[in-house]
């Protein structure tokens, strides 16, 4: 996150978060109970803190909720990467608390950066959608990109602390055009790639209609651009979909597809998914179609979602009009379809050679992922562990319930 940079910049420590006197909480509203727990997080930091400083989403969406809990609390309204703007120079420790950010997940796993062996660039913010169930445009704005040269400096400074991959992260990644240069999101990736130290260059998330021809000329002209998109489908029927203000039918996305697979050629694309379940206007002939949907694109993995009202958004005046019960089920059944359907793309994999870049090493067991995203365990002796950010290669030999177990190839290894 780039306030943790900019605090830390301006002399403030990061310490655990019992001993600081100034913390800082990213916030989100994605939905009502990310909202809920966003307050949470202030209330357990005052039990320590002097001073409590809030930004991201659900302050943009409702500063007055936070201003209220505490004097002690000082909502500030803008974007969470200049709050540090807002605290100013001052002196003292600073705990950075960002739960519900993705950099929280990093964060949490240990204090130093250098420790990581994924780093997180986010290239742009806001969006210029209108989907019906999203609150992000009220409180994030427009699309706006962050410039090629910051990005292309962020990397090279993260690749040096040992982050050998680079997620391209954003509200709407796919809309990045560079404002200095007019570079694509495609384009930016292979820039990025060419950066000393980086072994891989990875996309968080894209919408299908973003899915560019430069984007699929760096899935096929550079192997350091990971095979996997994840590219949201939110339901597989097109009444839904309209509904829902998604800019495709079911028949365009499986097109936007076929289109990647058959230009990437021989080298596999992994593409997995979101889906909302239970959208005011999904009966059960609509989930089934994004049943089908699913198997048709090939997805080997579906996020799912079981539909929430999310105030202040245009679908939330439709009401909740799915029983509880049926979101369930239908989660349920499409859960146990993505679990299918990823058991199926593991077992391609078996007794074929992958390279794994390592991300986690424990006694006596090590993991990490393949270029495609797929999750391998390895087993290894302390003594010689292959090391975090090592990128190793291995032969798939087994299923587990959330990956394979591997086995290094080469002179520790199968030969």
């Amino acid at each position: 996150m780039l306030a943790r940079r900019a605090l830390l910049a301006a002399g403030h420590r990061e310490v655990p978060e019992a001993e600081a006197d100034l913390h800082v909480i990213n916030t989100c509203c994605i939905t009502a109970e990310a909202e809920s727990k966003s307050r949470q997080s202030v209330r357990r930091s005052l039990r320590s803190a002097q001073e409590v400083y809030v930004a991201g989403c659900a302050v943009n969406l409702n500063p007055r909720q936070f201003g209220e809990i505490d004097e002690r609390v000082t909502p500030f309204v803008g974007t969470a990467d200049d709050v540090a703007a807002a605290i100013g120079a001052s002196d003292g420790s600073a705990g950075i608390d960002t739960e519900h950010n993705v950099l929280a997940r990093e964060r949490r796993a240990g204090s130093e950066r250098g420790s990581r062996t994924r780093g997180f660039l986010k290239v742009q913010d806001g969006c210029d959608g209108d989907c019906a169930y999203c609150i992000i445009p009220t409180v994030r704005g427009r699309a706006r990109s962050r410039p090629a040269s910051a990005i292309l400096a962020e990397a090279a400074e993260r690749a040096s602390l040992g982050q050998p991959e680079m997620v391209m992260t954003g509200i709407s990644v796919g809309d990045y055009r560079d404002p200095e240069q007019g570079l694509e999101l495609g384009q930016l990736m292979l820039d990025v790639a060419r950066v000393p130290g980086v072994e891989r260059v990875r996309l968080s998330s894209v919408e299908v209609i973003h899915v560019k021809d430069t984007l699929i000329d760096a899935l096929t002209t550079e192997p350091k651009v990971c095979p996997h998109l994840h590219v949201p489908m939110q339901s597989g029927d097109d009444a839904v979909l309209a509904a829902m203000g998604r800019h495709y039918t079911a028949v365009e996305y499986l097109e936007h597809i076929d289109r990647v697979r058959a230009s990437v050629g021989g080298r596999r694309v992994n593409i997995t998914t979101d889906v909302i379940v239970g959208f005011p206007t999904e009966d059960e002939a609509a989930f089934q179609r994004t049943l089908d949907t699913v198997d048709a694109a090939g997805i080997t993995r579906v996020h799912v979602f079981p539909y929430s009202p999310r105030p202040g958004t245009a679908a939330a005046e439709r009401g909740d009009l799915v029983p509880p019960a049926d979101k369930k089920r239908r989660s349920r059944e499409l859960r146990g379809r993505s679990e299918l359907r990823s058991r199926l793309h593991r077992t391609a994999r078996l007794g074929r050679p992958e390279r794994v870049l390592i991300d986690k090493v424990a006694d006596t067991q090590c993991s990490g992922y393949t270029a495609d995203y797929t999750r391998c365990y390895l087993s290894c002796e302390p003594a010689d562990a292959p090391a975090r950010g090592a990128l190793v290669d291995v032969e798939c030999v087994a299923l587990y319930a959330d990956g394979l177990r591997c086995e290094i190839r080469g002179p520790r290894g199968l030969s």
